[in-house]
């Protein structure tokens, strides 16, 4: 990839354990959503550049329900990766392998406080595509929240979502 190309971000990511054992209610009280793993796949069209030996992407998010966007940018470093957003939803979370991170996730419904385990982290590079590899533990207000499994490929070529 080239400085300023153009590229599309596919992000899919599994988020598994979002009902914790300590939750305890009668079964025929659980819905059935929360006992599955659930899988969010999208993807989008921006830009990628390399500043001072990073590497950027940058690319709009349009929320489902709402016609408000955020600025989203990834941030690939020193064997690290960081995912910021600006707008409707506002964030800066940070993924390095063996650290856990601390970041508020602003919404039009309020802040959260986000805390991330990043368990592994692996990028892989070609000619024309990144792809990121990550896996994580997500805290919500110090609680477990999920455990998460992301995938992120960045690449000059058109994606669609059977891909």
């Amino acid at each position: 990839m080239n400085n300023k190309d153009k590229v599309f971000i596919k992000i899919r990511g599994l988020y598994t354990g979002a009902m914790d054992s300590q939750y305890e209610m009668p079964e025929e009280e659980i819905d059935v959503e929360t006992k599955e793993d659930e899988t969010v796949e999208i993807i989008n069209v921006g830009t990628y550049s390399v500043v001072n030996g990073k590497e950027y992407i940058r690319y709009e998010e349009v929320y489902d329900e709402s016609k408000e966007s955020s600025t989203s940018m990834i941030k690939i470093y020193d064997n690290c990766v960081e995912v910021s957003k600006k707008g409707a939803v506002t964030t800066k979370m940070i993924f390095k392998p063996g650290d856990k991170t601390m970041t508020f996730y602003n919404t039009p419904y309020g802040a959260m406080s986000l805390g991330i385990t990043t368990k592994q982290l692996d990028i892989d590079r070609t000619d024309n595509k990144i792809e990121i590899y990550l896996v994580y533990g997500m805290e919500l207000n110090y609680e477990h929240l999920s455990d998460c499994d992301l995938r992120i490929t960045v690449t000059t070529e058109e994606l669609n979502i059977a891909e």
